[in-house]
């Protein structure tokens, strides 16, 4: 017993969880649950990183992400970087507001997380996984670590769509492998429209929308154990001095 609490990576993870859902085990579970994170989180902090990590670290003076942990600060970083960007005199909101097509949207991001790169990731547009499901936007470290983002146009989709589509498409689909597990579901709305809630029917505006995706996101990481980490980011694009974001 204690030889499989000891023992590192992903198999050993899962079978760590399903002994924690075992009923033989369920006076123990709380115990097994804890020790189970207390070893991934060892496995997390005794990353070393290579020469050529080493010398990203020294030109940019940020290091690439050898972790999840690392990994899933990394793509939080950038897209608040992107909500900064809007905020700026030179920010695209009035284009990335005209644009329809989620195609052309998901080009208009990469590009602006590939220049924020520094070095320590590279971007992937509508890369293929194991499973030949198709992803948005990758962001691949030189580790192997990869943070996925899922991007929709809100107004294309109703509530119970992008909410779903969190563990049903973003986790089930693209976060599968241990190197995959950071990922964001990346919303932009670029007008004052509602959704209706899916469990309660209550019309949501971008604020609503954005509490009912993040408290989906966190049930879903509870769910699968902490094994993974998942962001939700809501781009507002509405004028600014027209309803959208205050100043």
């Amino acid at each position: 017993f204690n030889a499989l609490l000891n023992t590192k990576g992903a198999e050993a993870w899962a079978v760590k969880l399903e002994m924690a859902a075992d009923p033989l085990f369920i006076h123990f579970r709380d115990r097994l649950i804890l020790l189970a994170r207390e070893k991934a989180a060892e496995e997390n902090d005794n990353a070393v990183l290579t020469e050529p990590e080493v010398a990203i670290l020294n030109r940019y003076g940020e290091a690439p992400p050898t972790t999840r942990e690392d990994m899933f600060a990394v793509l939080v970083d950038r897209l608040d970087d992107l909500e900064d960007l809007l905020l700026q005199d030179i920010s695209p909101r009035d284009a990335w507001a005209l644009i329809k097509d989620e195609k052309i949207m998901r080009r208009e991001i990469a590009r602006e997380l590939k220049n924020s790169s520094n070095g320590v990731y590279t971007v992937d547009q509508e890369s293929v996984t194991a499973d030949e499901k198709e992803t948005d936007i990758r962001l691949r470290a030189l580790s192997g670590q990869q943070g996925t983002i899922e991007l929709k146009l809100g107004e294309n989709w109703s509530g119970r769509v992008l909410r779903d589509t969190i563990k049903n498409q973003l986790v089930t689909r693209y976060m599968a492998a241990e190197s995959c597990r950071s990922g964001c579901l990346l919303v932009t709305v670029a007008s004052n429209c509602r959704w209706q809630h899916p469990d309660t029917a209550e019309l949501l505006d971008i604020q609503g929308l954005r509490a009912m995706l993040e408290a989906e996101a966190a049930r879903v990481v509870h769910e699968m154990g902490d094994c993974l980490r998942l962001a939700i980011k809501v781009l507002d694009l509405r004028p600014r001095l027209g309803g959208g974001l205050k100043p």
